[in-house]
């Protein structure tokens, strides 16, 4: 699977014990897609992981949830092997996230949307990305001009995901 048609929920740089266990730094790690039996892309983030340029589909075979998120990867038994696959990121294809409920949506579907100003219904760009910040969510939006907003609902009055578009009051400088 192409790696731009993947979602990134993280990545891996550090082995776990000696019988060949990963420590999974993950972006969401309350509401994780991740269990057991779950097949994710890799992709090596340094020229130092054995992981094909490609990417490569595994399986995970363990996964706990806790300080530390801790995953076995099917045919992964020994120390030597993970370190050879670090570091990497992991990836998943969109379909495999379990359906939202009519309030809610996924980050990753935000990406990409065009972004119209709320009180002109002017186009002015699109997400082409968003981070956490210490308070919240924050969308970067790419236009003529480009900006960032709160992903709250004062800045981000209306969502329709059905046809791409996000409606955003565009914080002002006095």
């Amino acid at each position: 699977m192409e790696k731009d048609k993947l979602i990134e929920l993280g990545q891996c740089s550090k082995p776990h014990g000696i019988k060949g266990a990963f420590s999974f730094h993950l972006t969401n790690v309350v509401d994780s897609v991740l269990q057991k039996g779950t097949k994710i892309f890799i992709f090596p983030k340094t020229g130092a992981s054995c992981v094909s340029s490609a990417g490569e589909e595994v399986e995970i075979s363990k996964i706990s949830f806790g300080n530390k998120v801790i995953a076995e990867l099917k045919g992964v038994s020994d120390r030597n092997k993970v370190e050879s696959m670090l570091p990497f990121t992991i990836h998943i294809g969109r379909e495999e996230f379990p359906d939202t409920d009519e309030d809610e949506v996924y980050l990753s579907d935000l990406l990409e949307c065009d972004v119209y100003e709320y009180e002109t219904d002017q186009k002015v760009g699109s997400v082409y990305r968003y981070y956490e910040s210490p308070a919240h969510v924050v969308l970067s939006i790419r236009g003529s001009k480009s900006f960032e907003v709160p992903f709250v609902e004062k800045f981000v009055p209306e969502i329709d995901i059905e046809n791409r578009k996000i409606w955003v009051v565009i914080p002002r400088v006095i």
